[in-house]
């Protein structure tokens, strides 16, 4: 697929304690500073799409899901959901998806969290049939689905990136996917991750790299840490998978001390076990200046899209400061 796709973005703050006018408001603030692009995730808050076509309505910009997970809709619903944001942004719109977690999935959707792998590459091979304007006939391993033709559609193309970690969910990404939406995985190794993926893959295409990278903004550097490292420490102590991952890509130590301090119960023991060099590896947190210098860095060396999201945990002050992070020669 022929696209020049954003370099920047920035990912609404989902899990804030904010209001749905209030994200939308943000939204519209970091295209006013120069981001090329606005991006929200769905966990167990906010429609994500909805959220996306009211910062559409008011800026014509770059829209992105990251993610609208594989189990929460149809890959029917999540083809007409990508076509009216299409539409609305005149072509201007990525379609992230992924397989969320076990929890998520299992405890909020109430769906088993059964073959992952095998659901997100059944979902993006219905969405582009879908979007063809064919009709729906398809016989996989998960769905079996026919009869219908979506409305409206009339073969357009919708870029889909999907959320891989793991090797063979990036080769699954190289394979049937426009791009690759990693989040929680130390950036140091993303070449050597990719690299494998394309060894295992049936196809010779290099993804579009779009990383949700966590940021933490403050003036007070040792704020900005304490709340990246909670963040971290959250999701490597309590989904064995971001631990998995972690610990695969250079930071085993780091990931087993997180992993026994927090299955013990001191959360403050498992922040601290997060070094500044994961810290580093996997997200942003520093001053604005910092924050800026970083993700120039990142931009020229390691990633084609940098997507700036945000730890749980941070402010509505760090929220603003993150806008400062914008590099002047991406405004």
């Amino acid at each position: 697929m022929n696209v020049t796709y954003p370099r920047t973005g920035l990912v609404l703050p989902e899990y804030a304690d904010v209001t749905d006018d209030w994200l939308v408001d943000f939204g519209v603030r970091a295209t006013d500073v120069g981001f090329d692009s606005v991006w929200c995730g769905e966990g167990w808050g906010y429609n994500v799409f909805q959220l996306l076509a009211r910062v559409g309505q008011r800026r014509e910009t770059w829209l992105g899901t990251c993610i609208a997970n594989v189990y929460a809709r149809s890959p029917a619903a999540l083809a007409a959901n990508a076509l009216t944001l299409h539409d609305l942004t005149d072509g201007k719109f990525v379609l992230g998806v992924g397989s969320s977690t076990p929890q998520i999935v299992e405890k909020f959707h109430g769906q088993q969290f059964e073959r992952p792998l095998r659901r997100v590459r059944e979902t993006i091979e219905i969405v582009n049939l879908a979007l063809s304007g064919d009709r729906l006939n398809y016989d996989g391993e998960i769905f079996s689905i026919g009869g219908f033709r979506l409305n409206h559609a009339d073969g357009v193309e919708i870029p889909v990136f999907n959320a891989a970690l793991g090797r063979t969910n990036i080769a699954l990404t190289i394979d049937f996917a426009d791009g690759l939406l990693p989040h929680l995985i130390p950036l140091s190794a993303l070449d050597d991750v990719i690299a494998e993926g394309e060894r295992r893959a049936h196809s010779t295409a290099h993804p579009h790299v779009a990383a949700s990278i966590p940021t933490s903004v403050s003036r007070d550097p040792e704020e900005a840490e304490r709340v990246l490292a909670k963040h971290i420490a959250y999701y490597a102590g309590s989904t064995d998978y971001y631990n998995d991952v972690i610990a695969a890509n250079g930071f085993a130590d780091e990931a087993a001390k997180i992993s026994d301090a927090w299955r013990g119960g001191d959360r403050e023991r498992a922040s601290q076990a997060v070094s500044r060099e994961l810290m580093d590896a996997i997200g942003i947190a520093g001053t604005p200046e910092e924050a800026r210098r970083r993700v120039s860095e990142l931009l020229e060396d390691t990633v084609d899209t940098a997507l700036l999201s945000f730890p749980k945990g941070a402010t509505e002050e760090m929220f603003t400061l993150a806008l400062e992070a914008l590099p002047e020669s991406e405004r």
